[in-house]
């Protein structure tokens, strides 16, 4: 049999040790973990284990969450298989070429090369600012898709309204979805949700990973008009989420204070970080999510060391030329950032 090797594509090693007892500041996940009351709480039965997955609830819970009809709704396995339903749908014979953002989510690189499909690729400058202008200039009838995200990881910068919408209409009159990856929704607080019924184009990605603190259960869902929707769900897994996953998700959808709670936590934590960070006379670079972009300038190695020794997992910068003295830091409660910090008082 002969293997078809996928060009120009290389993952990251996958960890080989556990992070269990590591302050993951790598990966913007919940940094905290939920307490043992809470897990008790929900309640997980012998049914969820043995019985098929019932997600009907869940559906109801978000429509009505969102205002919208549950018709408007597809629940995936976390972000990476809502943009991966994309490419199937929409990356299908003929065009084969999209417009992306980079540096930008991982698995948007990935799935373009696993489906053979061009990317035409917009990128920042030093300061962060995205080439809008080259962006619009792309806008034509050889795209089959435009992906964004908003606020975008790994920079944590988001696109003007007047920006987004102006590319919105320059894709309908092409006939071009638009994919937005609101990842980060909860920290940023506004959603591109309103404009739903103006640009029947637009398709809106969520994740239950980042401020509902829910990495573990690989949950999300995609929002679009119901046509869309509607061809989406002919080719859906059998079951789009395991039963653990449903009966989590009802638990903390029904309780928003929870959720609520956690975002003003790390906005605590990250208006606290901030405030030590110039003290130190530290530079960053501020976002719109729930991590922040520190400038180690040359001792940017030596303080990742430091901070792997004291357990603490980190990841590099924005991935932006011109910024690669940067680190950035998953951003938690206050008593979680004080270890951080003590590091780098440290290691200055």
């Amino acid at each position: 049999m002969k293997i078809r090797k996928i060009k120009n594509l290389k993952r990251d090693t996958f960890y080989i040790f556990s992070r269990k007892n590591f302050i993951r500041l790598d990966k913007n996940e919940k940094v905290d973990v939920y307490s043992k009351k809470i897990l008790n709480k929900i309640k997980f039965s012998p049914f969820d284990l043995s019985a098929y997955p019932e997600t009907g609830l869940v559906y109801k819970k978000i429509a009505k969450l969102n205002k919208i009809s549950i018709k408007n709704i597809i629940l995936t396995a976390g972000s990476e298989f809502g943009i991966r339903m994309c490419f199937e749908y929409f990356c299908h014979k003929g065009n084969k070429k999209i417009i992306t953002i980079n540096p930008t989510f991982g698995m948007v690189d990935v799935y373009a090369k696993l489906f053979n499909i061009n990317q035409v690729r917009i990128g920042y400058n030093k300061n962060l600012q995205l080439d809008i202008k080259k962006l619009e200039k792309n806008i034509s009838d050889k795209i089959s898709l435009i992906i964004l995200a908003n606020p975008n990881s790994p920079t944590g910068t988001v696109m003007s309204t007047i920006q987004l919408k102006k590319i919105l209409y320059l894709a309908e009159k092409k006939n071009i979805p638009v994919l937005i990856d609101e990842a980060y929704y909860g920290f940023y607080q506004f959603s591109y949700l309103k404009y739903l019924k103006r640009y029947k184009n637009l398709l809106i990605l969520r994740t239950f990973s980042k401020s509902y603190g829910l990495a573990g259960l690989r949950a999300g869902y995609l929002i679009a008009n119901k046509p869309i929707i509607k061809e989406l769900y002919k080719f859906k897994p059998m079951y789009e989420l395991n039963s653990m996953a449903c009966k989590a998700l009802l638990f903390f959808l029904n309780r928003p204070k929870t959720h609520l709670k956690y975002i003003s936590e790390v906005n605590k934590g990250k208006i606290f970080f901030e405030c030590e960070l110039k003290k130190l006379k530290i530079s960053f670079l501020k976002t719109y999510a729930n991590f922040l972009h520190i400038d180690l300038g040359k001792k940017k190695q030596n303080i990742e060391k430091k901070l792997l020794a004291n357990k603490i997992l980190t990841r590099k910068g924005p991935g932006v030329k011109g910024l690669e003295s940067f680190l950035r830091i998953t951003l938690g409660p206050k008593r979680q950032m004080k270890k951080v910090l003590r590091v780098l008082k440290a290691a200055i």
